[in-house]
């Protein structure tokens, strides 16, 4: 893993980490390959990924709609490994968000993957995948 490599990928993350906290979809959309025919974006409330750049451009342009604020945005983990021209970023976050219309906020831990791979000289992101932990303790409790 080359320094220059792992510097650019954080700033990447950084800038994936901005967009999202302050729901600037135009910025989001900025650090995708959009030209990628290998994309796959697959948020919590989605059942089924977007594997195209109509779904996920579409997606980010009404997330401003669709979520009030972020107060809440604390990294808790993070590991990044790079392989040649294609990298992963592993991150879990403390999260609060507000949602238009929501009876209650979403809070937990999100965890999050971000797939890059470099494309002229740049580091895009093409894979994007974000879940909860689901405690399945319950499932015994009497």
């Amino acid at each position: 893993m080359s320094a220059t490599d792992e510097a650019a990928i954080t700033r990447v993350y950084e800038q994936w980490c901005h967009a999202f906290q302050t729901v600037d979809g135009a910025a989001m959309k900025q650090l995708f390959d959009q030209d990628s025919n290998g994309l796959i974006y697959q948020s919590e409330e989605n059942v089924d990924p977007m594997y195209t750049w109509a779904e996920i451009d579409n997606y980010w342009t009404g997330a401003e709609e669709l979520v009030d604020r972020i107060p809440q945005w604390s990294e808790l983990s993070r590991k990044i490994a790079i392989f040649g021209e294609s990298a992963f970023v592993y991150v879990k976050l403390r999260t609060h968000l507000e949602i238009s219309g929501a009876k209650r906020p979403l809070l937990g831990e999100l965890r999050a993957t971000i797939g890059l791979h470099q494309r002229d000289h740049d580091w895009k992101i093409v894979h994007y995948h974000e879940s909860r932990h689901v405690d399945l303790a319950f499932l015994f409790e009497d």
